[in-house]
């Protein structure tokens, strides 16, 4: 009841006005007053708590509508190689197709291995020197400081974003078992190494050995024209040419090559090492790419003499040559992204090979069959608070609220209330074709409801119809699906859907039984505080009374005794 203090004692004069009469008096108010607030309280709580596990239960329906509706399950794809010659990766979206992949070549890079040094700083050059190399058509210069090593030359080449990398490798094989290893860094035919090195020792890249004609002796003439003649040599587009005299002997064209005769338009001059030996001229170069000799008119005839094998060439430059659907093709690298948009063919070995990219059904149909069971979990539960049973008279909570009332039916309206028309072909009585509309509605995915609002999904009539008509199907799913997501935003799960609306309204209506239940609580606490004091008063009367009436009485008492 609370603490009075004084009033402790109260009821001991009367016998009548105690606490136990002021609680009484005050359990009746309350029950009067406050238990029915309490009781609607009691059940604004129970909606509340139950709107929220309706709501978790209708999110997951919107992850699943989703999923659905925005054609993004629709666009994925798969794909399934039969053969070892590719691989191949399709990116979502990309129509169903098969086809056929036959290799013949693989797209391969450029390689060359120098001849062998003792170590990866053994000296290649005793002065500064500049140095051209590249790939294809294109090169960059590169410099070196006299004393510069392999190792030197290996990091300028790596530095020089020239698209060829450079690597000392130890092969362990004899005393001089380090050699430069240089790749292109890209495959295909059009990606050759073209390195020009005159200015330093020979690394033994270019592995050919220029031979001309027989001759002999050293005296004999390489000219017999009647005039002078031209003998050039072509490296990497760099023209390099000398002029020949009428008569002039292989010694003295030998002479030439190695004083530095061959010069380019822009004055430049290139040292050849040759030699007369067993009855032939013979010179090697410092340069490897695309080389080629012009002795017109002279006795020497190097093309026919010479074998122009690079036995230091240890991979050749060559494209990718393949057959797609038949179709001869060729390219530059193994890596084919432009046949197909969105379809990446990765070449591996020759062979052939069958690619079949077909649509991801697997996975509609999971998504469908999720959608389905989340969405009869959210029925079930949305029937239970709406729920009214005539026999027990039990009423479900949101029973009659027109938030939840109308949820099902609009959410199969938007499933079952759409659908395409395609043209058909058809029969007639003579077995004539002739051509038609149909409908494709929401039953041609496999969908139907009962009579309860519950749906069921036949994942064989999807995967059949999907088959005859993926197109259609994602059409209708996903235009069917976005009317739904609309609606369950606007119902369900939207910032100020039906649902929410809801929410804060019961919010508002229990904060407003929780305070008229705290007035009332307040207002019979101060009711019944006075009446304590009351009580207390009368109370205290009644002892006075109590008092003087035994005084009275013992003075009557007396006066009775003093006359008998």
């Amino acid at each position: 009841m609370g603490d009075f203090g004084a009033l402790s004692s109260l009821g001991i004069a009367s016998g009548v006005l105690n606490y136990n009469v002021i609680d009484k008096l005050k359990k009746a108010d309350e029950q009067m007053m406050i238990d029915p607030l309490k009781e609607k309280l009691d059940i604004v709580q129970k909606r509340e708590k139950a709107l929220d596990q309706f709501i978790t239960i209708a999110s997951t329906v919107k992850t699943d509508i989703m999923d659905l509706a925005d054609g993004t399950l629709f666009a994925k794809v798969s794909t399934n190689v039969i053969g070892s010659s590719v691989d191949v990766s399709a990116n979502d979206g990309v129509k169903p197709q098969s086809f056929d992949i036959n290799v013949e070549q693989l797209a391969k890079n450029d390689i060359y291995e120098s001849k062998g040094f003792a170590s990866a700083d053994s000296v290649i050059t005793s002065n500064d020197a500049k140095l051209q190399i590249g790939v294809g058509g294109t090169s960059v210069s590169i410099s070196l400081k006299a004393g510069a090593t392999l190792t030197d030359l290996q990091n300028a080449i790596n530095n020089a974003d020239a698209g060829v990398t450079a690597q000392i490798i130890n092969t362990g094989v004899g005393d001089n078992p380090y050699k430069l290893i240089l790749k292109a860094n890209d495959t295909g035919k059009d990606n050759t190494i073209n390195f020009e090195y005159f200015g330093i020792d020979d690394l033994g890249l270019n592995a050919t050995t220029y031979t001309s004609a027989s001759f002999s002796s050293d005296t004999d003439s390489v000219n017999n024209s009647g005039s002078t003649q031209t003998f050039s040599i072509t490296i990497n587009g760099d023209k390099y040419s000398m002029d020949v005299a009428d008569g002039e002997s292989v010694s003295d064209f030998i002479n030439d090559l190695q004083n530095g005769k061959l010069t380019d338009s822009n004055g430049n001059t290139i040292s050849v090492n040759a030699s007369y030996t067993n009855g032939r001229i013979e010179f090697n170069l410092k340069a490897i790419g695309n080389i080629s000799i012009d002795d017109t008119n002279l006795l020497t005839d190097f093309n026919d003499n010479t074998d122009f094998t690079n036995t230091n060439r240890i991979q050749t430059a060559q494209d990718a040559l393949f057959k797609y659907n038949g179709v001869e093709m060729e390219r530059s690298s193994n890596k084919i992204e432009d046949i197909i948009p969105g379809v990446t063919i990765n070449l591996k070995t020759t062979g052939d090979s069958t690619v079949n990219i077909t649509s991801n059904v697997d996975e509609i149909v999971k998504s469908m069959q999720k959608f389905v069971a989340d969405y009869n979990a959210m029925i079930s539960n949305l029937q239970n608070l709406t729920a009214y049973n005539q026999d027990t008279k039990m009423v479900g909570l949101f029973q009659g609220f027109s938030e939840f009332t109308s949820i099902s039916g609009k959410l199969a309206n938007d499933i079952f209330g759409d659908f395409l028309t395609y043209d058909t072909t058809k029969l007639d009585f003579n077995g004539n074709k002739y051509t038609t509309k149909a409908i494709f509605n929401a039953t041609d995915l496999g969908l139907s409801m009962n009579k309860t609002g519950l749906l069921s999904f036949d994942a064989n009539k999807f995967r059949q119809t999907y088959q005859a008509h993926p197109d259609l199907v994602e059409q209708l799913a996903t235009r069917a699906f976005t009317k739904v997501q609309n609606d369950f935003n606007s119902i369900a799960t939207g910032d100020h859907s039906s649902l929410e609306l809801l929410s804060q309204e019961l919010k508002n209506e229990q904060k407003d039984y929780e305070d008229r239940i705290d007035s009332l609580n307040k207002f019979l606490d101060t009711k019944y505080q006075i009446m304590a004091q009351q009580f207390a008063a009368y109370d205290d009367m009644i002892s006075n009374f109590n008092t003087m009436s035994s005084a009275l009485n013992m003075s009557i008492q007396q006066a009775i005794n003093s006359k008998s």
